[in-house]
């Protein structure tokens, strides 16, 4: 089947928003009929800034979970556009959102994946939910990718400020779009210990608890530095996303290739009130690649390549 003809049969369907099954069914028919792979679908939705991961992919066919928030929604929208659907045809298939778009109040400003339930289960299970106690100040993530082009190890800076009096708690996570048995592991390096942990392997989720060397005071900051060792079965993402629940004062991700296998395409991307801009990186000799925003989010900021 064409992807015309998936239009035609599509405009004659009639929206049953008060049917559960009517946005899986519509979308995973779209798909089919498209051709396309997941992973192409994930790669062109990135290029617009709005990234989802190919886990996030299959739970909306299947029903398993709906686009929530406004960078997912916007990212239906632009489902609509590479399926060549008519304006509405997903969207309008969606029905009721179960909760309102995430606040500041919920979840800090930690590199959380959009529209993944079983990220945010690992995260209630270390108690990570309503009153989150710390919230981001700066974040620095640098994430090394080796001589075979797969991502190993992440070093991230966090300054927080404290949001309640005694709060000492912050999430780490790390979501992988190809699960495997493997297990990353959490290393803290300076300023925290290492806390519970939740390791989700089979569908790829793996979260922490760092544990600050003392209890803050309200609105006292602090630093905290951590590890992510990658093994290389997980690697693969070929990408580094944070979604920002809140303003930060700034965001650097920086990503360094082994000199021994340079990407051939590199581009910066964000989802920023409401505005989407994506940038290729000409590397020009250079084997790492910079995006440092200021006074950013809420939103969606990242770093894609390919080889």
């Amino acid at each position: 089947m064409t992807s015309g003809d998936a239009v035609d049969g599509a405009t004659r369907d009639r929206p049953r928003p008060g049917d559960p099954d009517a946005f899986p069914d519509a979308l995973r028919t779209a798909i089919a009929g498209s051709g396309r792979s997941l992973e192409s679908l994930r790669r062109r939705l990135a290029e617009r800034g709005t990234p989802v991961s190919i886990a996030t992919l299959s739970y909306w066919q299947s029903g398993r979970s709906k686009p929530q928030r406004g960078s997912s929604l916007r990212a239906v929208l632009h489902l609509e556009e590479l399926l060549q659907l008519p304006h509405g045809h997903l969207l309008d298939r969606i029905g009721p959102r179960r909760r309102p778009f995430l606040t500041q109040q919920e979840v800090t400003a930690v590199g959380l994946p959009i529209d993944h339930p079983d990220a945010e289960l690992a995260l209630a299970d270390l108690g990570f939910g309503a009153n989150p106690g710390l919230v981001d100040v700066t974040i620095h993530d640098t994430l090394d990718v080796d001589e075979h082009g797969v991502e190993r190890v992440r070093t991230i800076r966090n300054v927080v400020r404290a949001v309640r009096p005694g709060a000492q708690h912050l999430p780490a996570l790390l979501t992988i779009d190809v699960p495997s048995g493997e297990r990353a592991e959490f290393v803290p390096v300076s300023g925290c210990t290492l806390g519970r942990q939740v390791s989700r392997p089979e569908v790829g989720v793996f979260a922490a608890e760092l544990v600050l060397d003392r209890p803050l005071r309200l609105g006292e900051t602090a630093a905290a530095e951590h590890r992510v060792l990658i093994p290389r079965d997980l690697g693969s993402k070929h990408c580094i996303e944070y979604y920002l629940v809140r303003e930060v004062t700034e965001l650097m991700i920086w990503v360094r290739f082994s000199p021994a296998r340079l990407p051939a395409r590199v581009v910066t991307y964000s989802t920023l009130g409401g505005r989407t801009m994506s940038r290729p990186v000409h590397l020009n000799g250079s084997t790492s690649v910079q995006h440092v925003l200021h006074h950013a989010g809420p939103g969606v900021v990242g770093v894609r390549w390919d080889w």
